[in-house]
């Protein structure tokens, strides 16, 4: 271990390795703005939709199933738009 870095030999070859492999680089996981933006869409809808429910409000209530709808198809369209992951 070195008292440097505080990490064993090995462990410090691995991370090199990651650091040149390809194979390791993270490929966004959902860290875009077309991503973001599409889930809290959704999870307004969820929330509005819970909301027009409970106080008895059917059309709100559909009309919160349709922009959970929008939501889902809102990413594909953001992400074709250039608002997906970036390369790093």
């Amino acid at each position: 271990m070195s008292a440097r870095t505080g990490i064993t030999e090995q462990h410090a070859a691995e991370l090199s390795i990651a650091e040149q492999d390809s194979s390791f680089s993270d490929p966004g996981h959902g860290h875009s703005r077309a991503a973001w933006v599409s889930v809290l869409v959704m999870i307004a809808a969820f929330t509005f939709g819970t909301l027009f429910f409970f106080l008895d409000m059917p059309t709100l209530v559909w009309a919160s199933a349709g922009l959970l709808l929008i939501g889902m198809v809102l990413w594909p369209i953001l992400n074709r738009a250039g608002f997906g992951p970036k390369d790093h």
